[in-house]
């Protein structure tokens, strides 16, 4: 089963993108989280049964891009998509020095962040399919 787990403050937000992850993507199962620490346990209890991480970097509890960095050390395969509401270039590439794949900003339509969820699913499976061969 393709989950993803995402890690967004704003619950209408996170929820409607849960949604839409579901029904455009193949994945079968968005698990939801305003909270960093949240993150961290769901993440230690599913390890190797994520495929795809949509992370906040603006997380008023925690620094979305020291989540990211957490994330990337347990499991370096699984694809990081940032989501931002800054347009700094700094943020931007501290979190593609954490392990973030791509970042977008919140003001990105969601057929783009759908589109990129779905590529990053696609280069994992790919990058999967290799190893095992």
């Amino acid at each position: 089963m393709k989950r993803a787990l995402l890690v967004e403050e704003h619950s209408l937000f996170r929820e409607a993108l849960a949604i839409m992850l579901e029904e455009h993507t193949d994945l079968k199962r968005t698990l939801q989280t305003g909270s960093p620490v949240e993150a961290r346990r769901l993440w230690g209890r599913l390890s190797g049964e994520v495929d795809l991480v949509i992370v906040d970097l603006e997380l008023t509890s925690d620094d979305g891009i020291s989540l990211i960095d957490n994330l990337r050390e347990a499991e370096p395969e699984v694809p990081v998509l940032a989501l931002t509401n800054a347009r700094s270039l700094e943020q931007r590439a501290q979190a593609l020095r954490a392990g973030a794949h791509e970042v977008l900003t919140m003001e990105t339509s969601s057929v783009q962040i759908i589109d990129t969820a779905e590529r990053l699913l696609r280069v994992a499976r790919t990058s999967q399919a290799r190893l095992i061969h």
